[in-house]
């Protein structure tokens, strides 16, 4: 049976819609183009690694699974977009349904993802959603399949919540061939009980977060618990408004800064991160902590429609 045709998936579209729009968006505000100079000239002074030209920045190393995202070798299947919480920040867009897609583009079935991941040359792949653990079973049957297809050399991430995870679902997540786990802990408001629990199966256990301007403190005291419990990196991004959660977002300023993308990052967000970056540094922490910012993203943007002309 000849395989059905493809058009440009989903992602590509809003990379190319992104990418028009940026002529059209409006810079920072002076102020606060300012403290955003100053908090870079700080995080060079004390070493700050990484690209400051597209505010891609780390305290010591990169996750592994970033490395190839970067390179433009990453992708990601999103199990689907039901969860179990509602978090306001989350910009997936409503109703949630139980679709797949790889990289913004629908699959039919485990086996028609596997081999467009494949078809990509990926080196990293991220299972995300939603809370792809709804849907546990497949999650495994991915694990699986993603290894006898790849062998050892891909990466395999699990994007979690961490509501779901027990001893069981660790052991089975980690003899399917599932690599390491990012944990957003923002929806169970920074409580860091599920790390702890998954660093007992996995060594890379990494936390991955929006950053919200007014809950910097409750991050700074989360970044030590993460250090004490031996976690290798924090990920922060910048907090998104886009047009799935702006009206939960009222109140909070969305500034369109230099990423020609369909969302925004929220005012003072920016902010908040490179002064948790500073913290981490001047503490010298073990963790790495490492901003992937709006600008970080729409680099890759540019990247991925590159690879696709």
């Amino acid at each position: 049976m000849a395989s059905r045709p493809r058009g440009p998936s989903e992602a590509l579209q809003r990379y190319a819609l992104g990418l028009a729009r940026e002529k059209l968006l409006a810079p920072a505000g002076n102020e606060s183009a300012k403290r955003r100079a100053a908090l870079l000239r700080k995080l060079k002074k004390a070493g700050i690694k990484g690209w400051p030209q597209r505010a891609t920045l780390f305290t010591r190393s990169l996750p592994a699974g970033c490395r190839p995202c970067l390179r433009g070798l990453g992708s990601n299947l999103v199990m689907t977009l039901k969860c179990n919480r509602d978090c306001f920040f989350c910009f997936n867009p409503k109703p949630r349904t139980a679709a797949m897609s790889v990289h913004g583009r629908a699959v039919g079935s485990l086996k028609e993802g596997v081999e467009l991941l494949a078809g990509l040359g990926v080196k990293s792949v991220g299972i995300s959603g939603g809370e792809p653990l709804l849907e546990k079973k497949k999650v495994l049957a991915l694990a699986r399949a993603l290894r006898r297809r790849f062998g050892c050399s891909l990466r395999i991430d699990l994007y979690t919540n961490g509501d779901l995870l027990d001893a069981g679902v660790l052991m089975q997540l980690k003899t399917a061939g599932v690599s390491g786990l990012r944990l957003n802990l923002a929806a169970n408001g920074y409580d860091a009980a599920p790390a702890a629990l998954a660093l007992g199966f996995f060594k890379d256990v990494e936390v991955e977060i929006p950053m919200i301007p007014e809950d910097k403190g409750r991050v700074l005291v989360l970044l030590g618990q993460l250090d004490e419990l031996g976690c290798r990196h924090l990920i922060l991004h910048e907090l998104f408004a886009s047009a799935a959660n702006v009206s939960r977002m009222e109140g909070r300023r969305a500034h369109q800064r230099r990423a020609g993308l369909t969302w925004s990052g929220v005012e003072s967000s920016e902010e908040a991160a490179l002064e948790v970056l500073l913290a981490a540094v001047k503490a010298k922490r073990r963790i790495s902590v490492y901003y992937c910012s709006t600008g970080t993203q729409g680099w890759i943007s540019r990247r991925a429609m590159a690879r696709a002309r």
